[in-house]
């Protein structure tokens, strides 16, 4: 998969020359990307630190103990998020690649650790739909929780669910003659809205000038989450 990485181990205890027999591969949602590079720079730092001229002197401790420190808490970060584990993971060396059978075949033999069920969520999703609505039964939805959009320029698709049998259309509502419109919609965004719900408000915008209408796209925009967690969550934000 071109649009997953991976943490791969290459030594210690969680590779295949510590306790096991093969590499461990653990994959993660793109949104722990920045935690993970900052643990990668960490590890890197503390070695370079760790082997640096006075660890030639027998003085090792003496410079590695702050570069230690932070190692160790970028490994906790990753832990609290359960990208790591177990204390192994902290006692192992780890590269960043692809989840791509190409990229691995320099890591073999290996296993696959999915914490996060990403396999299976994108194996779902290709299950997704484009669902067609008329321009007249989007501007009825909107209507009815107070927004007319009638004479505005509207550009939108949706995309339906089967798993929580979820609605969900992305629009950019333009040029519209209707204050009150303009004022709620921002004719430079695309915006997400939850059409099963009472609730008229956005779970998300992006803006429309770089916005990819492709189904694979939309699809991965869609909320991960289960059904109540998300909901919840978004409840919470329109408070």
């Amino acid at each position: 998969m071109i649009d997953q990485l991976c943490l791969v181990s290459t030594s210690g205890d969680m590779s295949s020359r510590g306790m096991g027999t093969k590499n461990t591969i653990y994959l993660f949602p793109s949104e722990y990307k920045k935690q993970v590079d900052n643990f990668l720079k960490a590890q890197l730092n503390f070695h370079l630190h760790t082997y640096n001229e006075n660890w030639l002197k027998g003085n090792y401790k003496k410079t590695s103990k702050i570069p230690y420190k932070r190692y160790s808490e970028s490994y906790h970060v990753l832990k609290d998020l359960n990208v790591f584990t177990c204390k192994y993971d902290f006692r192992t060396s780890w590269d960043l690649s692809l989840f791509d059978e190409g990229e691995l075949q320099q890591y073999e033999p290996y296993r696959v650790e999915d914490n996060f069920n990403i396999l299976k969520n994108k194996e779902k999703r290709k299950d997704f739909k484009i669902k067609k609505l008329s321009n007249e039964t989007v501007c009825n939805w909107f209507g009815d929780r107070g927004y007319d959009i009638n004479d505005a320029k509207l550009t939108y698709k949706t995309i339906y669910d089967p798993y929580e049998r979820n609605d969900w259309i992305f629009i950019n509502v333009a040029n519209s003659s209707n204050y009150y419109t303009q004022d709620s919609f921002d004719k430079n965004e695309v915006e997400l809205f939850y059409l099963n719900t009472n609730n008229p408000e956005p779970y998300d915008a992006w803006k429309k000038k770089s916005f990819k209408w492709d189904k694979k796209n939309l699809v991965n925009l869609i909320p991960k989450e289960d059904n109540d967690k998300w909901y919840e969550k978004f409840n919470k934000l329109n408070d």
